[in-house]
Order: C-alpha cells, then sequence, then structure tokens
C-alpha cells in the first residue's frame, strides 16, 4: 500500500498553508481573546444559557467569507455548489493537516469550524432533499444562515446509527423525531 500523499494534494495544502499566513493568522492575533486561556470566557455568553457570543461568530463568519472567496471553503462540494468535488482522501488528509497546526481561526475541531469546510450535509441534502428542500437550505447551510442537525447519541446504543430507535411524525408540516421502537435498517 502507498501512503505517499499525492503530489496534487501537497500542492494544495501548500496553498492552504499560504492562505492561512496571509489572510487568517493576522485576523487571529487581532483577536487573540478567542484562541488562548480566556478562550471559553470570550467565545461564551454565560449570560445567555451559554450560547456563542455573538461578536464569536461574527469573526467565524468573516474567516468562512474570506475562505469561501479564496475557493477554499467548498472545496469538498461538486463543482455545482461551488467547490472542487474534493475526494474523501484530500479531505482527510486536510483535515489531518489543518488539527495538527493546532488551535486557531484556521481550523478549531471543537466548533467544526475551518477554512475548508465539512460538509456531509449539505452532500446528502444536494443528492437526496427535495427541489423545495434544496432550495431552501442548500445555500443557507454553506453560508450558515440555516443549521441541519443530526442527534446520534442515545440511551443503551450510544453512537451507533444503526441502533436508532426513533420514529418520525409530521406535526404542523414539521417532521419531528420520538424516542419508540424498531431498529433502524
Amino acid at each position: 500500500m502507498d501512503f505517499a500523499i499525492p503530489t496534487e494534494i501537497q500542492n494544495y495544502l501548500a496553498e492552504l498553508d499560504a492562505f492561512i499566513e496571509r489572510e487568517i493568522k493576522p485576523l487571529e492575533n487581532e483577536h487573540r481573546q478567542y484562541f488562548d486561556h480566556r478562550r471559553e470566557h470570550a467565545r461564551t455568553n454565560w449570560d445567555d444559557d451559554g450560547k456563542p457570543r455573538r461578536e464569536w461568530e461574527d469573526l467565524l463568519d468573516e474567516m468562512r467569507r474570506r475562505a469561501d472567496q479564496a475557493g477554499h471553503f467548498r472545496f469538498s462540494l461538486p463543482r455545482e455548489l461551488g467547490g472542487q468535488d474534493g475526494s474523501n482522501l484530500a479531505m482527510a488528509i486536510i483535515r489531518e493537516h489543518l488539527a495538527h497546526k493546532g488551535l486557531g481561526l484556521h481550523n478549531d475541531l471543537q466548533n467544526e469550524s475551518s477554512i475548508v469546510g465539512n460538509f456531509p450535509q449539505v452532500i446528502l441534502m444536494h443528492r437526496y432533499g427535495t427541489a423545495a428542500q434544496k432550495a431552501r437550505f442548500l445555500d443557507a447551510m454553506i453560508t450558515g444562515k440555516e443549521a441541519v442537525a443530526f442527534g446520534l447519541t442515545e440511551p443503551n446504543h450510544g453512537s451507533d446509527a444503526t441502533w436508532l430507535e426513533i420514529q418520525i411524525r409530521k406535526v404542523a408540516g414539521h417532521l419531528f423525531g420520538f424516542m419508540g421502537r424498531g431498529r433502524a435498517e
């Protein structure tokens, strides 16, 4: 088995590193309180049930805007969504590379923010969503205006998605999941 990183991915990592030094590090240095020992208090609004502070969210939005403008943020997405059809191999190597650089605005595994977006739910919506769902959610999920979540952990099964015990019911036009019986197949 060949574990060498393909040349095109090595070149892209170098391009990402240059972008980080040019665009992201200066922005991060202006906002050190979000990346040092003060980060939890700087990022968290304790008076609003522990939600992220608006200033922190605004900084992440600016990072994503810069990364998107440079062509990096949508790397893994299909070309028709503004991406580069980045492969799973490339994404695995990129994510490892960025994580290895340590905590920073370029990549923060704690809140899944990165200059190279990880969009499995966008890809699923693109492939399997209805026309109405795509119109409402696709661009909004990429830009962060909408979020779609998948709750994975449940009692007696942990994070094994094949053992979810749930019933889906439509209530007032929306789908909701309720604890129920039966193995998901």
